[in-house]
């Protein structure tokens, strides 16, 4: 059995407005070929004005929900920085033994 990481918590709110913009996207082309064909298009314009007032209300809780389980990932109390032992050198910035009094860098 594969192994599946953990959802986010916003994933289910992020798949409800993929879902409801892409209907939003399909009433506006609707509402535009009937505002250009001359057909009624009340009705689907009132539509669409519903599926942005759905995003936005999903985008609104989306940003509540992601707020808030950043703040539970928060430590309640800070902890002491751990020191961890440096890498392996590349040879970037290595000093060489006598070298230490020798003006480094372009200025000098």
């Amino acid at each position: 059995m594969a192994h599946r990481a953990p959802r986010r918590p916003s994933a289910p709110i992020e798949e409800a407005i993929g879902f409801v913009g892409f209907f939003g996207v399909a009433f506006l082309v609707v509402t535009v070929v009937c505002e250009v064909t001359g057909r009624p298009a009340l009705g689907w314009a009132l539509t669409l004005l519903a599926c942005v007032l759905a995003v936005a209300l999903l985008d609104r809780w989306r940003v509540r929900v992601v707020r808030r389980t950043e703040a539970w990932a928060q430590p309640s109390s800070p902890e002491p920085a751990v020191r961890t032992a440096p890498g392996p050198r590349t040879g970037v910035g290595v000093e060489l033994p006598g070298t230490a009094d020798v003006p480094h860098g372009v200025d000098g």
